[in-house]
């Protein structure tokens, strides 16, 4: 290919990239987002005092995935409890510790985590758990047979069946790695700072930031474990009679340099991204289909970034991005040919060990030396992302419409709301049945200690993610406590007090409306029925096309984005959409029942049958049933007509009816709670004692959902009646 049809062929290559969201905008707009999930999700579980810290790894936090690439979520949840050391000097008596122990018959990847006792520095010679192992040396070895029996992975998943597929384990299309942390590098993890290296990349800053990240144990043995395990029992691990048995796969734990490689793929410049994600399509539509997921993006990650480090800085340009798709594939194939793909921060480690057989690594060299030597004719055959057909249309002259750049950006903007606000919510509501469902004598001293004493470390010691996502998870939390401390005030009979009136105030920047909402029910609740109108009216003023209205609970569809929504997040953050622009269906628990109409306790109750509970598993998903769990717009409504009739403003209560009628059978298009809104609908038509039309309304509601449905109290309730007139 000559010099200036490649340099043709590149830009425009260039230009498609950026097209499917491979620009820097959208890098950081993506990497932004999976940083404030995880930082938001850790610091709700700060709020419960636990010690568990959320990352997101890989593609969508590196921001080098598109659209038609759909790319997993990778999600390593790190137990800080017990700490790992490498050496005794970092005991610390009153911690539980687990020392990383490196023997001759191992790895250099792998160690085995052996138990100190937490009085004395020495090592423990009794089982913390049954789980542990003890090998001829007397060691006590924490396996991980507890982490894979975990109550979070069984309660999550829903088939019955859980694959792994390395450390991780997957119940759906998602990853998750339950893993440990070490401060320290160990010296085997510091081939980066050791070895011979041109020196213009990796930048010295990002360097030395890399040598203060750490390591992450996660539970996975080695990959050729069968070739090694006679060797290793008859030598240093051995199990004792009494023990039960467990492969020697289950003791090994691997270090992972995951902390590192992200700083590493975050210095990349967006030209290099380019390249990153060009090979990674090449992988996906030429190379899995011959070995599958097995050549994997971390082979491909690996042998960027050892090409970056190799090649001067000055080629990587949009006008020569071909040619640094050619020197990347380079590197590749010439590991293929040597069978051996050395990890980029890890001493002494093939990455094609247990992963490739030897007749695979002579067929994807070739298939790469082709792709090398076709002058990118293979381009049209790629159908992701339409990146073919882009090609073409841009080899044409005819560049993309800014409509279908716009679409494009909004889909992924789509997918990025969805997985920040969705589980950030979720983690606030499953905080708050955690905490809440407590006695209310409990409640308030154990809210407000821990609540306090992290929040003062957050704010003095925290980063500017953890402290922007503070103004996330408080005023959800404080909307819930608000309306628990005031649902005991009215059950004992006590006056509202100050600080419950405050803790309203200061919810109400959540979202838009679900705690504002719940202002106004507690005030129908108390009959201040003039106030709960106002709020109502606020309420309704602030809904308009641009309110995306949002479900978090399982089992029920989500609404989807407006248009209006996605102009305005286009240039705007996502918290600033969650508070104005977002509202989260509401949640009230069973120590709230005296701040919801009597009504809606039924909700509460709909889990009666045998049938009823097996429809609710996994039940970590499902929990929200045992809450009464309502869409805003129907809520709304259905206050408005309660605070209406106490009022006796018939138009108003009448107008108030027919917007609920009309949410329910227009514009909510089935989504969310919609049973719930049905069974309002027929409590209004109750009330107006028109009893055969609330009988339909009950009907409908259990047509569409049958089981787990408080419809079926309202109708025993009404067959009662009927009976009783």
């Amino acid at each position: 290919m000559e010099q200036q049809e490649e340099q043709v062929i590149s830009l425009r290559l260039s230009r498609v990239l950026e097209d499917i969201g491979v620009n820097r905008p959208m890098i950081v707009r993506r990497r932004r987002t999976w940083l404030m999930r995880e930082t938001a999700m850790t610091t709700a579980e700060r709020f419960k005092g636990t010690n568990s810290f959320f990352f997101h790894f890989g593609s969508q936090s590196e921001g080098t995935t598109t659209p038609g690439m759909k790319s997993d979520i990778d999600t390593l949840v790190c137990l800080n409890i017990p700490h790992v050391i490498l050496n005794y000097d970092d005991w610390q008596q009153g911690k539980d510790y687990l020392l990383a122990v490196k023997t001759e018959q191992l790895p250099p990847q792998h160690c085995l985590l052996q138990r100190l006792r937490p009085d004395i520095l020495l090592p423990q010679t009794h089982m913390g758990l049954p789980t542990d192992v003890i090998d001829n040396e007397g060691r006590v070895l924490h396996t991980h047979i507890q982490a894979e029996n975990c109550k979070f992975i069984s309660q999550l998943n829903q088939s019955g069946e859980i694959v792994q597929n390395g450390p991780s384990r997957s119940w759906n299309e998602n990853d998750f790695v339950f893993a440990y942390y070490c401060c320290t590098l160990p010296q085997t993890c510091q081939n980066l700072f050791r070895r011979p290296r041109p020196g213009h990349w990796p930048r010295l800053d990002t360097l030395t930031k890399a040598k203060y990240t750490g390591v992450f144990l996660v539970p996975q043995g080695y990959s050729e474990l069968p070739s090694r395990t006679s060797r290793c029992r008859s030598s240093a691990l051995h199990i004792t009679p009494y023990e039960p048995y467990y492969p020697q796969s289950k003791w090994e734990w691997r270090f992972s340099t995951s902390m590192m490689e992200r700083l590493l793929m975050f210095d990349m410049n967006t030209e290099q991204c380019k390249a990153y994600v060009f090979i990674k399509i090449l992988r996906k539509t030429f190379l899995c289909p011959i070995v599958g997921d097995r050549l994997s993006t971390f082979h491909i990650k690996t042998a960027m970034l050892f090409t970056i480090e190799t090649y001067p800085s000055e080629i990587w340009r949009d006008d020569n991005l071909v040619k640094c798709v050619i020197y990347c594939l380079t590197t590749l194939r010439r590991w293929l040919r040597l069978k051996y793909c050395p990890h980029y921060t890890i001493d002494r480690v093939n990455l094609f060990t247990g992963k490739l057989f030897k007749h695979e690594l002579r067929i994807l060299s070739a298939i790469i030396s082709s792709l090398m030597e076709s002058n990118m004719s293979y381009i049209s055959q790629i159908d992701m992302d339409l990146l073919g057909v882009r090609m073409l249309r841009n080899s044409s002259g005819i560049l993309s419409e800014s409509n279908e750049i716009k679409q494009n950006n909004q889909l992924i903007l789509k997918h990025l709301n969805k997985h920040y606000t969705i589980p950030i919510v979720i983690m606030a509501h499953s905080y708050i049945l955690g905490l809440f469902l407590n006695t209310w004598e409990d409640l308030n001293p154990l809210f407000t200690k821990q609540l306090h004493r992290t929040l003062q470390q957050i704010n003095h010691h925290g980063t500017d993610l953890e402290r922007e996502s503070v103004l996330v998870i408080i005023p959800l939390l404080y909307s819930s406590l608000a309306s628990i401390l005031a649902s005991r005030c009215i059950h004992f009979g006590q006056s509202i007090t100050r600080e419950i009136l405050l803790l309203y105030r200061m919810s109400f920047d959540s979202d838009l409306l679900s705690s504002r909402l719940k202002f106004a029910s507690f005030s129908y609740c108390i009959k201040q029925y003039d106030a709960a109108m106002i709020c109502l009216t606020s309420c309704e003023s602030s809904l308009g096309p641009e309110v995306w209205h949002c479900c978090t609970c399982s089992g029920r569809s989500l609404t989807e984005h407006s248009s209006e929504f996605m102009d305005l997040y286009e240039n705007s953050t996502n918290n600033n959409m969650l508070r104005n622009y977002t509202s989260v269906c509401l949640h009230f628990i069973p120590q709230e029942q005296c701040c919801v109409p009597k009504f809606l306790v039924y909700e509460m109750f709909r889990t009666v049958t045998d049938e009823d509970r097996e429809r609710r598993q996994p039940e970590l998903e499902y929990s929200w049933m045992d809450s009464a769990v309502i869409d805003c717009v129907p809520f709304l409504h259905y206050l408005q007509y309660l605070t209406y009739r106490q009022l006796d403003m018939h138009n108003r209560k009448h107008a108030a009816l027919e917007k609920l009628e009309n949410y329910i059978y227009v514009d909510s298009e089935c989504n969310g709670h919609i049973d719930t809104a049905l069974n309002m609908l027929g409590n209004c038509y109750e009330l107006e004692n028109i009893l055969d039309v609330a009988w339909t309304k009950y009907a409908e509601s259990l047509t569409i959902y049958p089981r787990n449905n408080a419809a079926n109290w309202h109708v025993a309730r009404l067959f009662h009646k009927f009976l009783n007139s």
